[in-house]
């Protein structure tokens, strides 16, 4: 496959794993749609429900990230997306029939296993089937398309009138049509080795990995990343309604502000990674997102007047969608058989850090607030976190990303066959 070519089966590949990607954020999310009812069959206090929709999966996914890197690696795309949907579709069978707290902790765990394979594989499908020059751009549609679970299980999964064991039964069921679809469609694209002979000295993965993982530059990716993201996410899952409500925001105008940063991502992962792509720029492009996100937490910090907090809301998604040229960033620092890998540093950092520091900040508003109800002072101190983390962005961007004009910065010296 040329690396300036588009081919029908590099679509079909990419968009078998599109739809995978956008099935394990189902899984993820949806859980919450059915909260009441789940708590009441399965008699669950607020703890435990919260164990199972979010705290287990997630320190499942976040914790296989460089390890589900590596199986992908060593066992190519097809294997690893077929063990992928194999452990979603039964884990999701078996909670459909989970009658108890254990049994439902169980399922939930195997359902992050088999999660976490999702955006790694549809990294990897980009970048092993996509031509280079289009890999931030794809990256970001990718990653559209990830939002759509969301937008799902928010909107026309919450006006149907069906049980939560139904739900998860049929998506099982959807989770075996994808199985199918896998094994008869995607490929690990080989094209490449047949036409070069790539020259290395042989080693042993621990001995790769740790020459890798000593590099600063993917680790202040992965930071970047991190703090491009974070403020978006703290604020949907956390505090961002209570804090607008001190504004003077009712409980709907909140959620519809915090619906428009997600559009605000949706519409900014593409974008910037058809300008990176365009411009043939990772860093410049990486900088721009993480000044908006500055100005962006500011506003939405400080700002009174609801024009103005929506139009905050939506630049601070589109700041956080920077973190798509992240990925591709990623992706030119590492050999090809280490892509996958790197992918999962880059995930699991965001995954990892954004779990430590949400309970960090709740400590510090606990804190400030004296143990009482946090008055608009007392958040706006607290939220001086996000405003850190935010020109954090900003500084790495500008003095520690280095500008790879969207080539590799470890391509090998290949020789083509003579046939």
């Amino acid at each position: 496959m040329s690396d300036n070519k588009l081919q029908a089966k590099g679509y079909v590949v990419w968009s078998i794993c599109a739809l995978f990607f956008l099935y394990e954020f189902l899984l993820r999310v949806v859980i919450g749609t059915y909260q009441p009812s789940i708590m009441r069959d399965l008699g669950l206090n607020p703890v435990q429900f919260s164990l199972v929709s979010t705290t287990l999966f997630l320190l499942i996914y976040g914790s296989m990230q460089v390890p589900a890197g590596l199986i992908i690696d060593n066992i190519g795309l097809k294997k690893s997306l077929m063990l992928g949907s194999v452990f979603c579709a039964l884990a999701s069978l078996g909670f459909s029939y989970a009658d108890s707290y254990y049994a439902a902790l169980i399922y939930r765990m195997c359902m992050g296993f088999g999660a976490s394979f999702g955006f790694l594989c549809l990294l990897v499908s980009v970048h092993d089937w996509m031509p280079h020059k289009y890999s931030a751009i794809f990256i970001g549609i990718s990653q559209f398309i990830g939002t759509l679970g969301p937008m799902i299980a928010t909107g026309p999964l919450d006006t149907l009138n069906v049980s939560w064991r139904f739900v998860f039964l049929s998506l099982s069921g959807l989770g075996f049509v994808l199985l199918i679809l896998v094994f008869f469609f995607v490929e690990n694209n080989r094209e490449k080795a047949d036409k070069y002979v790539i020259l290395y000295k042989p080693e042993k993965i621990s001995t790769s990995l740790l020459r890798l993982f000593s590099r600063a530059q993917p680790w202040y990716i992965a930071l970047l990343s991190t703090s491009l993201y974070f403020a978006v996410e703290y604020l949907s899952e956390n505090e961002g309604r209570a804090f607008l409500g001190l504004k003077g925001i009712a409980p709907d105008g909140a959620g519809y502000m915090l619906t428009l940063s997600w559009i605000g991502y949706a519409v900014g992962c593409p974008l910037w990674g058809f300008l990176s792509d365009f411009l043939e720029r990772r860093k410049s492009v990486l900088k721009y997102s993480s000044v908006l996100g500055v100005i962006a937490i500011v506003m939405v910090l400080y700002s009174s007047s609801k024009l103005h907090l929506q139009i905050a809301f939506f630049l601070l998604g589109t700041s956080a969608a920077g973190q798509t040229v992240g990925f591709a960033l990623m992706a030119e620092q590492f050999k090809k058989q280490f892509v996958a890998v790197g992918f999962g540093l880059n995930n699991g950092m965001i995954t990892g850090v954004s779990a430590i520091n949400a309970p960090i900040i709740g400590l510090l508003l606990d804190h400030v607030s004296k143990g009482k109800t946090p008055a608009l002072p007392d958040y706006l101190y607290a939220f001086n976190v996000l405003v850190a983390i935010a020109l954090l962005a900003v500084v790495i961007s500008t003095f520690f990303i280095k500008e790879t004009y969207c080539k590799s910065a470890v391509e090998l010296t290949v020789l083509q066959k003579t046939r």
